[in-house]
């Protein structure tokens, strides 16, 4: 059996920043369980032409073709699906990830793929390589007769360290992605630690539950060991929603993490740091140099509604932590969620003033498929038309849907750039280009003069999250 694992390109306008963790966690269980090495095609970090890629699918003429990532490959998975089954019929495409287990209907509609992977693959896409001919599968969706077929769930993974694996690393262009920092400096390596996250925030798709699943420290540390020896890494970038869940694990981590010359990052909650000093300084004598914060706004009222679970006086309290630690606050707003007005408005910009923040990531209110903010958009008529709709998702930065009843397009659009000259401009009183460039030497020291970040890396930057936010 050749099975071809397919990355499609993500965002054409950025660089391959972030590593293909399902893919690959997938083609290493094929690995081990089958004997079988599968083809990697990384269109995202190579970007392949299509000629070349159709090339790649001509030479490999799998029997299986794995195609997966976010929903903004929606276009790709289509696109290709269609090439793969007009000129090879007999292969079995598989599609998996956020750009077809929420929609499984409309994907199997609109493209050639055979089966959908519903969840988790570790168990799934092994037992869809057993029975390639056989549709009696737990945790997949299927066009039978023109209607959409979906099976009983397969379990979540309880025991990551067990069911689980690290992924294949070795058929990813490693370079590439350890050269193209998204946060850190140096070769970064971004890594998933957990799945579950149990907060259910309105704007978010949760793939994985809302019950919390570690690796354990062990497996975290020897994973780390193995980057480090194999790749030598300089930074780790944990990707997954909240780090913290587990406070004990996280200051195991922090009493390892002392010992070695590699720094890292990861997401936080202000619920979870506000009240707990000591571990925020625990992370940071354990070599953590950021910690990445969704406030989504400065409006209680608007906290409520998105089910944040976090209050302003928390907020409040991280930002001073950050500052008092040195570290950045790289925090992320939303703009236009529902009920969202001008006095909303107000009180976000009054907040970052307040606490002399700039609105650098102000995205807009985007219902991605399996969110509780698409149901709305759907129940309200915002979204009439699917198909078209899901074409339409990219980046959350790029306006594609009003779900408020008090901004017309025009003013939201106008309101966010606006929103972001105000704050940016009140900060830059509070701190000068000169004293946060000391400040970003001080924290990454020699790191810093190793990574040279072009233009477009410090654009990067400045929109995901703001890391030079200090």
């Amino acid at each position: 059996m050749k099975v071809l694992a397919i990355n499609p390109v993500i965002r054409k306008e950025d660089k391959a920043r972030l590593i293909p963790h399902g893919l690959a966690i997938i083609s290493n269980i094929i690995r081990r369980d089958f004997g079988i090495t599968p083809e990697f095609l990384d269109i995202n970090a190579y970007r392949y032409s299509d000629r070349q890629v159709e090339h790649v699918i001509d030479d490999v003429h799998a029997d299986v073709v794995l195609l997966g990532s976010l929903i903004p490959v929606y276009k790709e998975v289509i696109k290709w699906s269609t090439y793969i089954k007009d000129t090879y019929p007999e292969t079995t495409v598989v599609a998996g990830g956020s750009v077809a287990s929420p929609i499984p209907d409309i994907l199997l509609k609109n493209s050639k793929v055979d089966i959908i992977c519903m969840g988790e693959g570790e168990k799934t896409v092994p037992n869809i390589l057993r029975n390639l001919n056989k549709r009696d599968i737990k945790g997949i969706a299927y066009k039978k007769d023109g209607k959409t077929i979906i099976t009983e769930p397969e379990p979540l993974i309880l025991n990551l360290d067990e069911e689980s694996m690290l992924p294949a690393y070795d058929l990813l262009p490693m370079e590439i992605y350890l050269n193209n920092q998204a946060i850190g400096m140096g070769r970064e390596i971004d890594f998933i630690s957990s799945r579950g996250c149990p907060f259910m925030c309105t704007f978010c798709y949760q793939p994985w539950g809302s019950r919390p699943r570690l690796h354990s420290i062990g497996f975290l540390i020897n994973a780390i060991k193995f980057l480090k020896k194999t790749y030598d890494i300089d930074f780790v970038t944990f990707v997954e929603d909240e780090f913290l869940i587990d406070k004990n694990r996280a200051r195991e981590f922090c009493n390892y993490m002392k010992d070695t010359d590699i720094l890292w990052s990861c997401n936080g909650r202000a619920n979870i740091l506000a009240n707990d000093e000591d571990l925020m300084k625990t992370m940071v004598n354990g070599n953590c140099v950021f910690i990445a914060y969704g406030f989504e706004s400065g409006s209680t009222k608007m906290l409520k509604s998105m089910n944040k679970k976090q209050t302003i006086e928390q907020m409040e309290t991280v930002t001073k932590l950050n500052r008092k630690y040195g570290l950045p606050v790289p925090v992320s707003f939303i703009l236009g969620m529902p009920s969202e007005d001008k006095f909303t408005v107000k009180e976000t910009i009054d907040f970052c003033l307040r606490n002399n923040l700039p609105l650098d990531s102000l995205m807009f209110a985007t219902p991605y498929p399996g969110t509780q903010l698409y149901k709305f958009a759907k129940e309200t008529g915002r979204i009439t038309n699917e198909d078209e709709f899901i074409l339409k998702i990219r980046d959350a930065r790029d306006f594609i849907i009003n779900l408020t009843d008090t901004f017309t397009d025009e003013e939201l659009i106008n309101l966010r750039l606006s929103m972001m000259k105000e704050t940016r401009e009140h900060y830059e009183n509070y701190l000068s280009p000169d004293d946060v460039l000391e400040k970003m030497k001080k924290l990454y020291g020699k790191l810093y003069d190793k990574t040279n970040l072009s233009q477009e890396d410090l654009e990067h930057r400045a929109k995901h999250g703001g890391i030079n936010i200090f």
